[in-house]
């Protein structure tokens, strides 16, 4: 499973490819750093205000909104999902 982060305007939507069955976990494991979880590097997902998803079968996006008054940072971001997503990801 492979994924990619970019910026969209404020948002950033990351694309993932081949999730197969693990869609639940990856949600779940954005939503987790999002909540603030303690082994986030950067803490850059407690930034995250809005977050919705899109996909089916194989593919999945996760549209991330920042909260009021905050922005998103790419590179952030992937040092957050490093520690939180399934270790069998590549980037």
């Amino acid at each position: 499973m492979k994924y990619r982060i970019e910026k969209q305007g404020d948002e950033v939507v990351i694309s993932f490819e081949q999730v197969g069955g693990e869609a639940q976990e990856v949600i779940a494991a954005i939503s987790r750093c999002r909540q603030g979880a303690r082994d986030c590097a950067t803490g850059e997902c407690t930034k995250i205000g809005d977050m919705s998803t899109q996909g089916q079968g194989v593919e999945l996006a996760v549209r991330l909104k920042p909260r009021a008054d905050m922005a998103l940072d790419v590179a952030s971001l992937g040092e957050c999902l490093k520690y939180q997503l399934p270790k069998q990801m590549d980037h």
